[in-house]
């Protein structure tokens, strides 16, 4: 024999135990070899004890910790469990004659390991606890207390569990591109890119939205590329499109992209339209909450000097004043009280204050201090979120407040008596507080960001049903904040804000920006008909565009026009046909009979009943209550309809399982940042994803096996190259 390679990975504990050998035929197959069963002579009489490790040590180290004379062995060198005195084993407890239940016997009996491996597994991903959590002695103290036999199923190492992962990964995808091949409508997508804390590594998630053959709604979470490189549209492209190929998903099944507003979206739609053929500006739609959280942005923080609507030359001005508002006005003083609450002293301070000002008489019970909502820069909501919970403790914070500017005043008084430097504050701690006027402002800042709350809620949360957060919700919620929004201009409109007592114009102000904002956004959902075509295929919005634009002829004729070039793609080239005609109304001298003909429509000529889809159904189906439980589930209704209407079922199926946003693919990042802690941030961007999409699946109900057994050493060999287990996993 000759001497063995140097190990690239920490020494397996079995080694302590026996000889790591290799022939010099073959010197990449290792074997353990058993130190008591070789001195013993066991395996030259045809015993056990000779093992391949070459891949796993897992047989061998069963082997050493068999309940054997000379084994009995186990990784940490401290003698396996021993039961405490008086306790017997099920097995001695039949020996001794007692009897068992049948069912205490099964349940004892038939321990399945690879069931349960399976169940610990699963829960480990779903749960998102590290991969080492099986190797804590903790943990290891847990399962054999429970079952000393589920402590003997357990992996010894990570690596064990991470192929183990890997291969439930491989299982579960071809359930995946099945379920993406039977849908029932096209694969809609979502993707966007996100960068971990170390700025080390970029991902871009990616999620499908469809219909599947059950007829349920899925948004499913489908891959978790590593971003490398240049993220430009080609790029993005170029790793969809590989998507694509792995998941099985045909340029004919490819459907609509919902993407926030970054730049490189609208390079990469254009990228995948000219490979699968289609328009891009079809297909490339906006997500209705990040459009949202832009007005929102705006209404608080941005500026639009059109909105000042003064002459030029006070423009100008009015915008430096309102600059400076938003410095030292109620909401920039408020958020920077907020903000400077960072510490466990000044959190204990707000909280005192906050009990302080919940004294109650005797018997009553006062309420828990809140904790204050910290503002998010990139999130309007989480303004709104803080400012409504500041509203709920105004006193407290008054008081806060006036500790640290009365503190100010004294350091200060201080500081200029012994002739030193004033110490750098925040502003507010140079100014007198928060006056009821100055909250009474921040109320209606609320007032006025509570439109777009409720929108994003609306727009965000899709369930099951698909009633809301789909693409059908985005003209009747933009409309509807438009709306108002002009409503409240109107109100400020014969204002005279240079009168002593009349109110500050900076709201009207901020509130025609953020008009302007959503009104640009609005105007380009012309681009693509999916949001015509949704709205107007919903059964409760079947009349919407048609009552909402009635004084808008030109809006309707555009808007219907797409919707029929796109219909055109499902229905097929319209053969001519003969204008369909009505009977005519009979003559008849009975007064009733007469009425009736015109007050009920006659029955539809034949050569109507097989005309255009479309015109039937928007001329025989009614539009729903709000209610009805096809206006909740709007893909049960056209599922329900699918043998009348067959080809605009289709079409409606497709455009009403689109989402109106992108959110999922933030939900995924989410979750991604929980799971890349500092000490597992040396997961190797493969195994990363598949954990990610194993959590997925399972959580979707993609069924896992009853059971996964051991593969060969070829399909490990295969697992170790493509996973790159192997670069990571022995990292210290």
């Amino acid at each position: 024999m000759k001497p063995l390679r140097t190990q690239k990975h920490k020494k397996s504990w079995i080694y302590r135990h026996g000889y790591r050998v290799c022939m010099r035929s073959n010197p990449d197959r290792i074997y353990f070899i058993c130190r008591y069963c070789h001195q013993h002579k066991v395996i030259d009489a045809g015993g056990q004890g000779r093992y391949e490790v070459t891949l796993s040590t897992s047989t061998a180290a069963a082997h050493l910790q068999a309940n054997r004379r000379g084994h009995n062995h186990t990784p940490s060198g401290v003698p396996k469990f021993q039961l405490p005195p008086g306790q017997k084993t099920l097995a001695g407890l039949a020996m001794d004659g007692i009897v068992i239940p049948q069912d205490v016997g099964n349940a004892m009996g038939n321990f399945n390991i690879q069931a349960f491996r399976l169940a610990a597994v699963s829960w480990l991903v779903e749960n998102n606890h590290p991969l080492r959590e099986f190797e804590t002695p903790a943990f290891r103290a847990l399962m054999e207390a429970a079952n000393p036999e589920a402590l003997d199923a357990l992996w010894k190492n990570h690596q064990s569990v991470t192929q183990y992962i890997v291969r439930l990964f491989d299982y579960l995808l071809p359930k995946v591109r099945d379920d993406l091949a039977q849908s029932l409508t096209k694969i809609h997508i979502s993707f966007d890119g996100w960068t971990v804390r170390s700025g080390k590594k970029a991902f871009g998630g990616v999620v499908a939205h469809y219909v599947d053959v059950n007829g349920q709604l899925k948004d499913l979470p489908i891959a978790l590329p590593q971003l490398s490189g240049s993220h430009s549209g080609e790029r993005i492209a170029e790793v969809i499109y590989e998507i694509f190929e792995k998941f099985g998903i045909s340029p004919a099944k490819v459907g609509y992209f919902v993407l926030d507003n970054a730049g490189p979206n609208n390079k990469a739609v254009e990228s995948i339209a000219d490979t699968c053929g289609f328009k891009p500006e079809y297909r490339r739609l906006r997500c209705g909450p990040h459009t949202i959280n832009l007005v929102g942005q705006t209404i608080i923080f941005g500026v639009d000097k059109d909105s000042f609507q003064n002459e030029l030359s006070q423009a100008k001005v009015e915008q430096q004043f309102l600059q400076e508002w938003r410095k030292q006005g109620p909401l920039g003083a408020l958020i920077d009280v907020l903000s400077y609450i960072h510490t466990p002293q000044q959190y204990d301070l707000i909280r005192n204050f906050q009990k302080a000002e919940a004294v109650l008489p005797d018997g009553q019970e006062a309420t828990k201090p809140k904790e204050i909502i910290k503002p998010i820069v990139t999130r309007w909501n989480s303004f709104c979120a803080a400012f409504e919970r500041a509203t709920e403790m105004p006193q407290a914070l008054n008081a806060y407040m006036q500790y640290h500017i009365e503190k100010t005043r004294t350091d200060e008084a201080y500081r200029r008596a012994k002739g030193l430097k004033p110490q750098e504050v925040p502003l507010w701690m140079k100014s007198d507080g928060l006056t009821s006027q100055d909250w009474a402002v921040i109320t209606q800042y609320i007032q006025v960001l509570k439109p777009l709350k409720e929108a994003t809620s609306r727009l965000e949360g899709r369930g099951a049903s698909g009633r809301f957060g789909a693409i059908h919700e985005i003209i009747p919620t933009f409309e509807a904040i438009l709306k108002a929004y002009e409503y409240l201009s109107e109100q400020y409109s014969s204002v005279d804000f240079n009168e002593a007592d009349a109110p500050e114009d900076h709201l009207v102000i901020n509130v025609r920006a953020g008009w302007k904002k959503l009104q640009k956004y609005y105007e380009k959902l012309d681009d693509s008909p999916a949001y015509y075509a949704a709205t107007t295929l919903h059964p409760y919005y079947k009349y919407y565009c048609d009552n909402s634009w009635r004084r808008q002829p030109g809006w309707l004729e555009r808007a219907d026009a797409q919707f029929q070039e796109l219909w055109s793609e499902y229905k097929g080239e319209p053969g001519k046909q003969s204008p369909p005609t009505r009977k005519k109304a009979k003559i008849t001298s009975n007064l009733q009979e007469q009425i009736d003909q015109y007050a009920n429509p006659p029955p539809l000529d034949p050569r109507e009943e097989q005309s255009d889809e479309f015109t039937r159904w928007k001329k025989q189906e009614p539009n729903l209550p709000w209610d009805h439980p096809f206006s909740i589930n709007p893909i049960s209704y056209w599922i329900a309809h699918r043998h009348k209407y067959p080809k605009l079922s289709q079409l409606a199926l497709d455009v009403l399982s689109i989402p109106a946003s992108s959110c999922d693919c933030e939900r995924q990042f989410s979750e991604v940042g929980d799971l890349l802690e500092p000490r597992r941030a040396k997961l190797s961007p493969q195994v990363l994803s598949a954990i990610q999409c194993v959590r997925c699946w399972l959580k979707a109900g993609f069924k896992r096996p009853q059971e996964l057994y051991s593969v060969s050493e070829s399909s490990l060999e295969t697992i170790n190259s493509v996973y790159q287990l192997c670069e990571w996993i022995f990292e210290d």
